[in-house]
Protein backbone atom coordinates (compact mmCIF):
# COMPACT_ATOMS: atom_id res chain seq x y z
CA UNK A 1 0.00 0.00 0.00
CA UNK A 2 1.02 3.74 -0.52
CA UNK A 3 2.03 5.67 2.08
CA UNK A 4 1.31 9.72 1.89
CA UNK A 5 2.51 12.92 3.83
CA UNK A 6 1.41 16.31 2.98
CA UNK A 7 4.72 18.19 2.64
CA UNK A 8 3.30 21.81 2.86
CA UNK A 9 0.54 22.47 3.92
CA UNK A 10 -2.20 24.91 1.91
CA UNK A 11 -1.82 28.56 3.15
CA UNK A 12 -3.54 31.85 1.64
CA UNK A 13 -2.35 35.32 2.72
CA UNK A 14 -3.79 38.47 1.89
CA UNK A 15 -2.49 41.88 2.60
CA UNK A 16 -3.98 45.83 2.05
CA UNK A 17 -2.28 48.96 1.78
CA UNK A 18 -2.45 52.17 3.46
CA UNK A 19 -0.50 54.61 1.62
CA UNK A 20 1.46 51.95 -0.10
CA UNK A 21 2.05 50.90 3.56
CA UNK A 22 1.25 46.84 4.42
CA UNK A 23 -1.40 47.00 6.99
CA UNK A 24 -3.52 43.99 6.70
CA UNK A 25 -2.93 40.39 7.25
CA UNK A 26 -5.35 37.38 6.83
CA UNK A 27 -4.06 33.33 7.72
CA UNK A 28 -6.42 30.75 5.74
CA UNK A 29 -7.03 27.70 5.59
CA UNK A 30 -10.34 28.34 6.89
CA UNK A 31 -14.04 26.96 6.04
CA UNK A 32 -15.95 29.15 4.40
CA UNK A 33 -13.37 30.90 2.08
CA UNK A 34 -12.62 34.79 2.81
CA UNK A 35 -15.37 36.88 2.75
CA UNK A 36 -14.87 38.79 -0.60
CA UNK A 37 -15.61 42.25 0.84
CA UNK A 38 -12.40 41.62 3.08
CA UNK A 39 -10.62 43.01 -0.65
CA UNK A 40 -12.51 46.41 0.02
CA UNK A 41 -11.05 47.38 3.46
CA UNK A 42 -8.45 49.43 1.77
CA UNK A 43 -10.14 50.52 -1.44
CA UNK A 44 -9.06 47.15 -3.32
CA UNK A 45 -5.28 47.81 -2.45
CA UNK A 46 -4.51 44.38 -1.67
CA UNK A 47 -2.68 41.61 -2.87
CA UNK A 48 -2.47 37.62 -2.28
CA UNK A 49 0.27 35.07 -1.19
CA UNK A 50 -1.14 31.55 -1.48
CA UNK A 51 -0.20 27.97 -1.96
CA UNK A 52 -1.47 24.68 -2.09
CA UNK A 53 -1.32 21.47 -0.05
CA UNK A 54 1.92 19.75 -1.33
CA UNK A 55 1.44 16.22 -0.94
CA UNK A 56 4.39 13.31 -0.98
CA UNK A 57 3.00 9.80 -2.43
CA UNK A 58 5.82 6.94 -1.57
CA UNK A 59 4.71 3.79 -3.92
CA UNK A 60 6.69 0.95 -5.16
CA UNK A 61 9.55 2.56 -4.56
CA UNK A 62 8.96 5.64 -6.29
CA UNK A 63 8.55 8.82 -4.37
CA UNK A 64 5.66 11.49 -6.51
CA UNK A 65 5.06 15.04 -5.31
CA UNK A 66 1.65 16.37 -6.36
CA UNK A 67 1.51 20.45 -7.00
CA UNK A 68 4.93 21.35 -5.64
CA UNK A 69 3.25 25.28 -5.03
CA UNK A 70 3.98 28.20 -5.45
CA UNK A 71 7.75 29.87 -6.65
CA UNK A 72 8.50 30.65 -3.50
CA UNK A 73 8.48 27.78 -1.77
CA UNK A 74 11.40 26.58 -4.20
CA UNK A 75 13.28 30.18 -4.14
CA UNK A 76 13.69 30.45 -0.50
CA UNK A 77 14.63 27.05 0.17
CA UNK A 78 11.33 26.05 2.26
CA UNK A 79 10.28 23.06 0.21
CA UNK A 80 14.12 21.29 -0.41
CA UNK A 81 14.04 21.63 3.64
CA UNK A 82 10.80 20.09 4.12
CA UNK A 83 12.24 16.89 1.97
CA UNK A 84 15.40 17.16 3.66
CA UNK A 85 13.03 16.68 6.40
CA UNK A 86 11.65 13.69 5.67
CA UNK A 87 14.84 11.79 4.19
CA UNK A 88 14.27 13.48 0.49
CA UNK A 89 15.83 15.80 -2.01
CA UNK A 90 14.80 16.96 -5.16
CA UNK A 91 17.15 14.39 -6.92
CA UNK A 92 15.16 11.78 -4.87
CA UNK A 93 11.23 12.51 -6.75
CA UNK A 94 10.64 10.32 -9.62
CA UNK A 95 7.37 11.66 -10.57
CA UNK A 96 5.56 15.36 -10.25
CA UNK A 97 2.03 15.30 -11.11
CA UNK A 98 0.22 18.70 -11.17
CA UNK A 99 -3.51 18.56 -10.44
CA UNK A 100 -3.70 21.58 -13.35
CA UNK A 101 -1.79 24.79 -13.99
CA UNK A 102 -2.32 27.64 -11.56
CA UNK A 103 0.53 29.02 -10.63
CA UNK A 104 0.12 28.35 -7.08
CA UNK A 105 0.29 24.54 -7.91
CA UNK A 106 3.08 24.41 -10.64
CA UNK A 107 5.79 27.24 -10.01
CA UNK A 108 7.73 24.71 -7.60
CA UNK A 109 7.94 22.36 -10.54
CA UNK A 110 11.31 23.68 -11.54
CA UNK A 111 12.92 22.44 -8.58
CA UNK A 112 12.61 18.86 -10.45
CA UNK A 113 14.05 20.06 -13.96
CA UNK A 114 14.29 16.47 -16.06
CA UNK A 115 11.76 14.35 -13.85
CA UNK A 116 8.56 13.20 -15.45
CA UNK A 117 5.75 15.64 -15.15
CA UNK A 118 2.15 14.20 -15.20
CA UNK A 119 -0.80 17.07 -16.45
CA UNK A 120 -3.95 16.80 -18.42
CA UNK A 121 -3.20 17.66 -22.16
CA UNK A 122 -5.89 20.20 -22.43
CA UNK A 123 -3.61 22.25 -18.95
CA UNK A 124 -0.81 22.62 -21.43
CA UNK A 125 -3.13 24.56 -23.85
CA UNK A 126 -4.88 26.10 -20.91
CA UNK A 127 -1.81 27.36 -19.62
CA UNK A 128 -0.44 29.02 -23.15
CA UNK A 129 -3.66 30.83 -22.95
CA UNK A 130 -4.01 32.01 -19.40
CA UNK A 131 -0.19 33.10 -18.86
CA UNK A 132 2.00 33.99 -21.64
CA UNK A 133 3.97 31.68 -23.32
CA UNK A 134 7.12 31.31 -21.94
CA UNK A 135 5.76 30.51 -18.70
CA UNK A 136 4.69 27.09 -19.72
CA UNK A 137 8.85 26.61 -21.01
CA UNK A 138 9.68 27.77 -17.32
CA UNK A 139 7.65 25.51 -15.07
CA UNK A 140 6.54 22.80 -17.28
CA UNK A 141 8.77 22.10 -20.10
CA UNK A 142 11.89 22.00 -18.25
CA UNK A 143 11.14 18.46 -16.73
CA UNK A 144 10.00 15.50 -18.98
CA UNK A 145 5.91 16.51 -19.63
CA UNK A 146 3.89 13.39 -19.90
CA UNK A 147 0.39 14.79 -21.20
CA UNK A 148 -2.34 12.86 -19.79
CA UNK A 149 -5.95 12.05 -20.40
CA UNK A 150 -8.76 9.70 -19.66
CA UNK A 151 -8.84 7.86 -16.27
CA UNK A 152 -5.74 5.29 -15.54
CA UNK A 153 -3.51 3.53 -12.94
CA UNK A 154 -0.70 4.97 -12.19
CA UNK A 155 0.22 1.94 -10.09
CA UNK A 156 -1.49 -0.49 -8.11
CA UNK A 157 -2.20 1.99 -5.80
CA UNK A 158 -2.41 5.16 -7.39
CA UNK A 159 -5.26 5.86 -9.77
CA UNK A 160 -5.38 9.61 -11.59
CA UNK A 161 -8.97 10.74 -12.58
CA UNK A 162 -10.05 13.52 -14.46
CA UNK A 163 -12.27 16.12 -12.55
CA UNK A 164 -12.45 18.72 -14.71
CA UNK A 165 -14.69 21.94 -13.85
CA UNK A 166 -12.29 24.38 -12.11
CA UNK A 167 -9.91 24.01 -14.88
CA UNK A 168 -10.72 21.95 -18.56
CA UNK A 169 -8.17 19.26 -17.24
CA UNK A 170 -7.85 18.85 -13.58
CA UNK A 171 -6.94 16.00 -12.29
CA UNK A 172 -7.48 14.02 -8.50
CA UNK A 173 -5.31 10.98 -7.46
CA UNK A 174 -6.95 8.30 -5.50
CA UNK A 175 -4.50 6.64 -3.35
CA UNK A 176 -4.72 3.02 -1.59
CA UNK A 177 -3.03 3.78 1.76
CA UNK A 178 -2.95 0.86 4.96
CA UNK A 179 -5.34 2.87 6.72
CA UNK A 180 -7.89 4.01 4.24
CA UNK A 181 -8.61 5.66 0.26
CA UNK A 182 -7.23 9.18 0.11
CA UNK A 183 -8.57 11.30 -2.86
CA UNK A 184 -6.07 14.46 -3.58
CA UNK A 185 -8.09 16.50 -5.46
CA UNK A 186 -6.42 20.34 -6.31
CA UNK A 187 -8.72 22.46 -6.48
CA UNK A 188 -11.57 20.44 -7.58
CA UNK A 189 -12.36 20.97 -4.23
CA UNK A 190 -11.35 24.28 -3.01
CA UNK A 191 -12.54 23.88 0.57
CA UNK A 192 -14.19 21.19 2.56
CA UNK A 193 -17.72 22.26 1.72
CA UNK A 194 -17.22 22.21 -1.58
CA UNK A 195 -17.13 18.68 -1.14
CA UNK A 196 -19.77 18.16 1.50
CA UNK A 197 -22.45 20.65 0.33
CA UNK A 198 -21.67 19.20 -3.44
CA UNK A 199 -20.75 22.70 -4.86
CA UNK A 200 -19.26 24.14 -7.58
CA UNK A 201 -15.97 25.11 -6.11
CA UNK A 202 -15.94 28.33 -4.15
CA UNK A 203 -12.87 30.33 -6.13
CA UNK A 204 -11.27 33.83 -6.58
CA UNK A 205 -11.26 33.81 -10.43
CA UNK A 206 -14.62 31.70 -11.71
CA UNK A 207 -14.44 28.08 -12.65
CA UNK A 208 -13.67 27.35 -16.10
CA UNK A 209 -17.72 25.00 -16.13
CA UNK A 210 -18.98 24.47 -13.00
CA UNK A 211 -21.56 22.28 -14.11
CA UNK A 212 -18.59 19.82 -14.86
CA UNK A 213 -16.85 20.65 -11.52
CA UNK A 214 -20.17 19.14 -10.43
CA UNK A 215 -19.54 16.21 -12.30
CA UNK A 216 -16.37 15.64 -10.70
CA UNK A 217 -17.54 15.99 -7.32
CA UNK A 218 -19.76 13.54 -7.67
CA UNK A 219 -17.27 11.08 -9.45
CA UNK A 220 -14.80 11.47 -6.39
CA UNK A 221 -17.79 10.76 -4.26
CA UNK A 222 -17.83 7.73 -5.88
CA UNK A 223 -14.89 6.27 -5.08
CA UNK A 224 -15.34 7.03 -1.13
CA UNK A 225 -12.17 8.25 0.49
CA UNK A 226 -12.19 8.13 3.52
CA UNK A 227 -9.58 11.17 3.78
CA UNK A 228 -9.66 14.36 1.11
CA UNK A 229 -6.84 16.75 0.65
CA UNK A 230 -8.57 19.53 -0.92
CA UNK A 231 -6.53 22.35 -2.64
CA UNK A 232 -6.66 25.38 -0.16
CA UNK A 233 -8.46 24.02 3.02
CA UNK A 234 -7.54 21.54 5.81
CA UNK A 235 -6.99 18.04 4.66
CA UNK A 236 -10.68 16.49 5.95
CA UNK A 237 -12.84 13.30 6.70
CA UNK A 238 -15.24 12.03 4.08
CA UNK A 239 -17.87 9.95 4.46
CA UNK A 240 -20.71 10.42 2.09
CA UNK A 241 -24.31 10.76 3.74
CA UNK A 242 -26.27 10.01 0.69
CA UNK A 243 -24.34 7.45 -1.27
CA UNK A 244 -27.15 8.04 -4.26
CA UNK A 245 -26.45 11.93 -4.40
CA UNK A 246 -22.94 10.86 -5.99
CA UNK A 247 -24.30 8.67 -8.57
Amino acid sequence: MAEIEVLVHCFYIQVGLKNGHPILSVRWPLTPMPEPEIGNVYGKFVFNLGSTNTVLIKDHGKNIIVDPGIIQLGRYGALIARLNEVGLSPKDIDVIINTHCHYDHIESNYLFKGKELLIHEKELDFCRTRYWPEYVDAFMNILNVKPVANDFALTDNIRIIETPGHTPGSLSIIVDTPKEVVAIVGDAVIVKDDLLELKPPSVVTSNANPEEALKSLKKIAQYQPRLVIPGHDAPFSFIPTNPARAR
